[in-house]
C-alpha cells in the first residue's frame, strides 16, 4: 500500500511542477525525476533473502513486479500535459513512425493469445509494454516538436545526471545505502558495488549498471552542450555541469558505458569528417553480423573462448583489466539458447522462460528473444534504434553535420543507450522518449 501512495502522491507533485517551469521543460524534468527519485518498485521478500536474484529481469519488461516506476514516470508526465498543455496534444497527428511501436505495445497481447501458458496474462502485459515503452515514446513525438524542445531535453539530460552529485560523493565512499534506508532492501544493492576505487552508487536505480549509463548518457549532453554544439548561445554553466557529470561518470567506474559513451563523444566530434560515414556503416554491420552469429550458436564463442589458445589469451586479457563480466555474460547467453531457438519468432510470452536453466540471460535483447520472439526484438529496438539511424544518415545526405542541430547528440545518446541494452536489462529507458522526440522532423508534425 505504501508503493501505490509513493506513486500516487508523486503524481500529484508532478503538476505542481508547471508552476516554475514551461511545458516543454516541466514534461521531461517529471519524467526524469520520476526515474530518479521513485523506489523501483515492490520486491517480493522472497525474491530479496539469499544470493544474488538472478531471476529479476528488470523494468523493461512485463515480469512478477508490474507496479513499477517505469510506467508511473510516464504517467505522470503524460497526466501533466494533458491537463496542462492540451493545444500541444490537439496538434499531434500519427505517422507511420508510430507504427513499430503501436505494434510492439500490441505485441504482447497477439502473442500471448496464440501461447501455451503466458505470464503475465496478455492483457497485463500489453498494459505494462504500453506503460512502460508506449507513453515515453509518446510523450516525445507531442512534447519534442521543435529546435527549443530538444535544447530544453539535453539540458534536462545533463541537470538529471547533475543532481546525483551529493549522492554520488556519498555512496562513491560508503557504498550503496540511500535506497535501502529510504524505501527497504534493494535486491542488487551489494551487485557490482565494489570498484577499482571505492564503490558505484546505487542512489535509486534498479541496479549499478543503469546508475552508470545514466550519468555517462548525461555526459555526452553536457559535452555537446559544452564545446560540440555549434552556433547558438552557450550557458556559463555549461562548462562547470560538463566537469561535474564527467568527474562522475569516471567516478562510477562503470567501464562499459564509459567506453559507449566515449565513442558517442569521438562520432560527434568528428561528425564533418569524411571517414565518419564507412566508418558508422561499418560498425552498423559488425554490430549486426556479430549479434546473428551469437543468436545462430554456429560459432561456438564459449567454447572458443575457453578451449582454444586464441580464447584463453583474450580471455585472459579480458580477466586482467577487471571486465570478466562480460565473458561471463555471453556464457550466460549462450546456455538459454535452446530455449530461444525452440520459439525463435514470437518466444514463450513467459517472463521466466530461462528458470529451466537456473540462470538467465543478463542483455534486455536476449530478454525480450526468450520472451516475445524476433518479432518483438525487432518492433521494440527497431522502433527507437531507427529513427536514431535516420537522423545520422539524414545529416549525411543533407551535408548538415556542421550546422548547430541539437537532434544528433540526441541520435547518439538513444544508439548509445540501446547498445547498453544488449547487455543490460536495467536500461535507460528515457532512450524512448528521445527517440519519439526525433523520429520526425519538425515541418511534417
Amino acid at each position: 500500500m505504501l508503493l501505490y501512495t509513493i506513486y500516487a502522491l508523486y503524481t500529484a507533485l508532478a503538476l505542481l511542477s508547471f508552476r516554475w517551469c514551461p511545458p516543454r521543460t516541466a514534461i521531461p524534468v517529471i519524467f526524469m525525476a520520476g526515474w530518479l527519485l521513485l523506489p523501483v518498485g515492490h520486491f517480493p521478500p522472497a525474491e530479496i533473502v539469499g544470493s544474488l536474484p538472478w531471476w529479476i529481469v528488470g523494468l523493461a519488461l512485463p515480469s512478477s513486479m508490474l507496479a513499477t516506476k517505469a510506467w508511473v514516470a510516464a504517467g505522470a508526465a503524460l497526466l501533466a500535459g494533458l491537463v496542462f498543455d492540451g493545444a500541444r496534444v490537439r496538434a499531434w497527428r500519427p505517422r507511420w513512425i508510430d507504427l513499430p511501436m503501436a505494434l510492439w505495445c500490441l505485441w504482447p497481447l497477439i502473442d500471448g493469445l496464440v501461447a501455451a501458458n503466458p505470464a503475465p496474462a496478455p492483457w497485463l502485459a500489453c498494459l505494462y509494454v504500453t506503460g512502460s515503452w508506449g507513453l515515453p515514446w509518446l510523450i516525445g513525438r507531442i512534447w519534442i516538436v521543435d529546435a527549443a524542445d530538444r535544447a530544453a531535453l539535453l539540458t534536462v539530460i545533463v541537470g538529471a545526471g547533475a543532481v546525483l552529485l551529493p549522492v554520488a560523493l556519498v555512496e562513491g565512499v560508503a557504498g550503496p545505502f540511500l535506497y535501502d534506508a529510504l524505501y527497504g532492501a534493494h535486491p542488487f544493492r551489494t551487485d557490482g558495488m565494489v570498484r577499482y576505487v571505492g564503490y558505484r552508487p546505487l542512489a535509486w536505480f534498479e541496479n549499478g549498471n543503469q546508475y552508470g549509463i545514466w550519468i555517462a548518457i548525461s555526459a555526452v549532453a553536457a559535452t555537446w552542450l559544452a564545446f560540440l554544439r555549434r552556433g547558438g548561445v552557450r550557458s556559463r554553466w555549461a562548462w562547470p555541469l560538463w566537469l561535474v557529470v564527467t568527474a562522475m561518470a569516471v567516478a562510477a567506474q562503470s567501464v562499459g558505458a564509459l567506453l559507449l559513451a566515449a565513442a558517442g563523444i569521438a562520432f560527434l566530434a568528428l561528425r564533418g569528417r569524411a571517414i565518419v560515414r564507412p566508418v558508422m556503416i561499418a560498425g552498423v554491420a559488425s554490430v549486426g553480423l556479430l549479434g546473428a552469429v551469437h543468436l545462430s550458436g554456429i560459432v561456438p564463442l564459449e567454447h572458443i573462448a575457453r578451449n582454444t589458445t586464441v580464447g584463453q589469451q583474450v580471455l585472459g586479457a579480458v580477466r586482467g583489466v577487471g571486465r570478466g563480466s562480460f565473458t561471463w555474460r555471453l556464457s550466460q547467453d549462450a546456455k538459454v539458447l535452446p530455449a530461444i531457438h525452440a520459439a525463435p519468432l514470437t518466444g514463450t510470452a513467459r517472463w521466466d522462460w530461462f528458470r529451466p536453466f537456473d540462470t538467465r540471460p543478463w542483455g534486455l535483447a536476449m530478454l525480450i528473444l526468450g520472451q516475445f520472439g524476433l518479432i518483438g526484438l525487432l518492433l521494440a529496438f527497431g522502433g527507437v534504434i531507427v529513427p536514431a539511424v535516420a537522423v545520422l544518415f539524414r545529416r549525411i545526405g543533407y551535408g548538415a553535420w556542421a550546422r548547430d542541430d541539437d537532434a544528433l547528440p540526441l541520435a547518439v545518446i538513444v544508439l548509445v543507450a540501446m547498445a547498453d541494452a544488449t547487455l543490460n536489462s536495467f536500461v535507460y529507458l528515457p532512450a524512448i522518449l528521445i527517440a519519439g522526440g526525433i523520429a520526425v522532423r519538425p515541418r511534417q508534425r
